[in-house]
Order: structure tokens, then C-alpha cells, then sequence
């Protein structure tokens, strides 16, 4: 009898997945984390960036677009990866909001006639009236502001 108990509660365990950030799923989707972006340690050694969930649990991450991450610290985002010993490896990313409010992100086109357009990565586009003369053609950013009217804050993501 205590044999089987034993067995059973194995066999539960088994095939429960475990409540962590480290094995994340997105109904229907690839796996992903979401929460803010924090970067922690301290520099220039030991700086590790982190997305901390809603509730306090954090996953490190890695990968070639850990420094496009890193520029977004304090901002909600959804990673899109993998989990690689302990450290989740992000493949995309969207940014949900920055200072609490969403943003629009993508990379700087300029027209034709000069003005500024931000290329959303669904293709569509976005005027980036007074927009400031920091952003060059080819970078990718965040903005806010109301859509097509003026760039209230930005943020540069990628030189």
C-alpha cells in the first residue's frame, strides 16, 4: 500500500509542470515571459537584465538581444525565446507600455520628402510628426504620443 502511494504521488509530480517563470507558455502561442525589465548588479561587472512578472518572479536573460533589452529597463515587455540553462533566451520582443503607457515600436524611415515614418514590424506605418532630431533612418525605437499627430517621448532601442 505505502509502495503505491509512493508510485502515485511520483507519478503526480511527474506530470505536473512545475509553477515558475522558467518553463513560460503563451496559450496558443511560442513560449514567452512577461513582466518589467530591471537591470540588476553592478556595473561593469555583474549586470545581469531580468524580466520580473507581476508577482515578483524573475528570469535572467541572454542572448543577442539582451542589449536592446537592457535599453529598456523599466519598461513591460513580452519576450518571445526559449529557456537555456537558466537563462531565457529572447528571439523578439514586443514593448506593452513605458511609464505605464503603450508605445508604438519599429524602425525610423525617412520619405521622400523628408519626414520621418516609423515601419511597425506588421509593415504598417506610423508619422512621426516632431519627431526629434536624434532619430536617423534604420534605427529602431519606441514612441508615444497619439498616432500620426507628435512624439511625445521616445527611446532609442538599436543605434
Amino acid at each position: 500500500m505505502r509502495l503505491s502511494l509512493v508510485l502515485l504521488a511520483a507519478t503526480l509530480m511527474a506530470c505536473t509542470p512545475p509553477a515558475s517563470s522558467s518553463s513560460p507558455q503563451r496559450a496558443g502561442g511560442p513560449p514567452s515571459v512577461a513582466g518589467t525589465v530591471r537591470v540588476v548588479g553592478s556595473a561593469p561587472m555583474n549586470v545581469q537584465v531580468i524580466v520580473e512578472d507581476s508577482v515578483g518572479r524573475s528570469t535572467t536573460i541572454g542572448g543577442p538581444l539582451v542589449a536592446e533589452i537592457q535599453r529598456l529597463s523599466g519598461a513591460q515587455v513580452e519576450l518571445r525565446g526559449r529557456m537555456d540553462r537558466g537563462v531565457w533566451t529572447a528571439t523578439s520582443y514586443e514593448i506593452r507600455a513605458v511609464n505605464g503607457a503603450p508605445v508604438e515600436m519599429g524602425v525610423v524611415q525617412r520619405a521622400a520628402d523628408g519626414s520621418l515614418h516609423l515601419r511597425k514590424a506588421d509593415g504598417q506605418t506610423v508619422s512621426l510628426m516632431g519627431a526629434t532630431s536624434q532619430f536617423r533612418a534604420g534605427q529602431k525605437v519606441w514612441v508615444q504620443g497619439p498616432a500620426a499627430v507628435r512624439v511625445q517621448s521616445y527611446g532609442v532601442i538599436a543605434p
